[in-house]
């Protein structure tokens, strides 16, 4: 009778407690023995490394700059839900420029972004949020996919709302936010 007991309207004063669960590494060691041992040591690998980033949020910015909803939205979904946040600042543009000149554009646009994230590590260190910064030059459906490959915890994703839309809700802007959690893939 006592499971059923937490059904019950909660009476005044009483508090519902959540702990996280915690994560047993010595089962996920054990499981990825068993397969290294069979010759798939690609999914021991996966096993040992699925808790790498696995709190964390990734923020798509647009080309070297975020806007400010969305250093706004990221932070406070970081600070919420306690997970880290990983800023992605990307461009291809330079691939179509020669060699030299494409690595004198790559370094402007590695200060810019340093510049620019600057505001939001700033807010991140003040309400005590973790967030790193990454720079890479491609496509950026390629960059997120190596990027989830590398951390394959990552929950979820925010891009920078469409500006056409900023422009016509004057302020009132919804921040894309993807859930990775279901796209995890599913056992052949």
């Amino acid at each position: 009778m006592e499971f059923f007991s937490i059904f019950k309207k909660k009476k005044k004063g009483q508090h519902i407690q959540v702990d996280k669960r915690k994560q047993n590494i010595l089962q996920h060691a054990a499981a990825a023995a068993a397969f290294a041992e069979v010759g798939e040591h690609e999914t021991a690998r996966s096993m040992i490394d699925n808790t790498k980033g696995n709190r964390t949020i990734l923020v798509i910015g647009r080309e070297d700059r975020f806007s400010n909803a969305l250093n706004d939205y990221a932070l406070e979904m970081a600070k919420r839900l306690d997970f880290e946040l990983l800023a992605l600042n990307v461009t291809d543009a330079p691939l179509s420029l020669s060699a030299e000149k494409r690595e004198a554009v790559l370094s402007v646009f590695r200060e810019s972004c340093t510049k620019n994230v600057s505001t939001m590590q700033e807010r991140a260190k003040e309400i005590g949020v973790s967030l790193s910064n990454i720079i890479e030059c491609g496509n950026q459906d390629e960059v997120v996919e190596k990027l989830h490959a590398h951390y394959p915890g990552m929950r979820y994703v925010l891009t920078e709302p469409d500006p056409e839309v900023v422009r016509g809700n004057e302020g009132q802007v919804a921040i894309p936010v993807f859930d990775l959690g279901s796209f995890q893939g599913a056992a052949a």
